[in-house]
């Protein structure tokens, strides 16, 4: 993935810019910084979810993206909250939900799920359509101290089979050093990536 952003304005106040990053396969990066410095404008410029900037990011493969909110479809199934957005086989979503410990539960409805079990199914979704690049934007800050720990843990792991690339915005350095990800700080005013 190849990253140019010259400029992200809201406005007309510069927010972002320049920040140049080229993420190579299996190579994970943590993006650090106060509230409101841009973290997850720029996460979402990544996405593709921002198109009002000045600059190019390219990406030859798939980039999933797992968001603060688990982003749930509450009228569906935790299997269909997999089958459905991604296009996979039901034998493949199931597999995958064992894998992030929801094994059984597919038939399960969102509400009727824990935060922590929407979390890992938010997971599931995002690993589902093999990508090469996985976005996630704070997604274990609601959860308490030990469930945050296993769902970095799980994390890791699912990065490592797959050889996924990661970008993780997030407050703290331990949960980027648990994921062993290159630490990267934004910051200034527009904000720049230093590390």
């Amino acid at each position: 993935m190849d990253i140019d952003i010259r400029a992200k304005s809201f406005a007309g106040r510069p927010v972002l810019g320049p920040i140049r990053l080229t993420l190579t396969q299996g190579q994970r990066v943590a993006i650090l910084g106060p509230s409101g410095i841009g973290k997850t404008t720029f996460l979402r410029i990544v996405a593709g979810l921002d198109h009002a900037f000045d600059g190019t990011v390219t990406e030859p493969g798939r980039t999933t993206v797992v968001f603060q909110e688990p982003t749930l479809l509450p009228w569906r199934t935790a299997l269909e909250n997999i089958t459905l957005p991604t296009q996979v086989a039901p034998d493949l979503a199931r597999a995958l939900l064992a894998e992030v410990g929801l094994a059984g539960k597919d038939a399960l409805y969102p509400r009727q799920l824990s935060l922590g079990q929407q979390r890992r199914l938010a997971l599931a979704r995002a690993f589902a359509p093999s990508p090469t690049t996985l976005l996630m934007d704070e997604p274990f800050a609601s959860l308490d101290a030990d469930t945050a720990g296993r769902m970095l843990d799980l994390t890791a792991a699912l990065l490592d089979r797959a050889g996924v690339s990661l970008i993780f915005v997030t407050h703290d350095p331990t949960e980027a050093a648990r994921l062993r990800a290159q630490v990267l700080t934004l910051s200034g005013s527009p904000a720049t990536l230093d590390g």
